[in-house]
């Protein structure tokens, strides 16, 4: 008799178990299917048809430079310049360097885009005297003498005996012998410099202040 009122007394109990379990198995199982339904699909990684393995580059007027492209797939690659003065290219993507400035060379094949940064430099002068200066504005204090820093080049080569002569916008204001500077009163005034060596000559001008 105690055997049979006790499974009375645990029967709905055990039911009740019975009903949340499939419950549960059930909220699972539809969040599964609302999932599957709901039409997301998982990214798939891009497939590239190019690369450029070039990001920038400086070259002289007059020269040129093969962008490195590496083509993944077959495509048509388009290859554009923002600057054509400045610096041109082909649809392969030779460069050509036309006059000294930048330009941004855009190059794009399928879905592929990318940039490569273009600095075109002056021809480098070989055979022409140049006056080579870091700065061109200087401010001494009267009383104190300063040595100017000038160089004379003739392409790379330093020419330490070239002949130096200026000319002052203002008198007074210094004196310059070869590289030195002597202040004479407090003041501004523009310098022109002239070079000449073996016949060549060149100018150059800087703007000295004294205080």
């Amino acid at each position: 008799m105690k055997k049979k009122l006790l499974f009375t007394l645990l029967f709905p109990l055990l039911l009740s178990g019975c009903s949340f379990n499939l419950f549960k198995k059930s909220d699972a199982n539809s969040d599964q299917d609302r999932g599957q339904d709901s039409g997301e699909v998982t990214p798939q990684p891009t497939e590239h048809s190019i690369n450029v393995i070039d990001t920038e580059i400086s070259i002289e007027v007059g020269l040129q430079y093969q962008i490195n492209i590496v083509e993944l797939k077959k495509t048509i690659i388009i290859c554009q310049s923002s600057n054509d003065s400045v610096a041109s290219v082909t649809q392969g993507g030779l460069v050509s360097a036309l006059s000294p400035g930048e330009a941004t060379i855009s190059i794009s094949g399928g879905q592929d885009r990318f940039n490569v940064f273009v600095t075109v430099l002056p021809p480098e002068a070989k055979d022409s005297l140049q006056i080579v200066m870091v700065k061109q504005l200087f401010t001494i204090s009267l009383g104190d003498e300063y040595t100017l820093p000038l160089a004379v080049k003739l392409g790379n080569q330093l020419i330490e005996d070239a002949t130096l002569t200026y000319q002052y916008e203002t008198e007074g204001i210094v004196s310059i012998s070869g590289l030195d500077v002597t202040p004479l009163a407090v003041g501004t005034t523009k310098c022109v410099v002239s070079a000449s060596y073996n016949e060549m000559n060149t100018s150059s001008s800087f703007t000295i202040t004294v205080y």
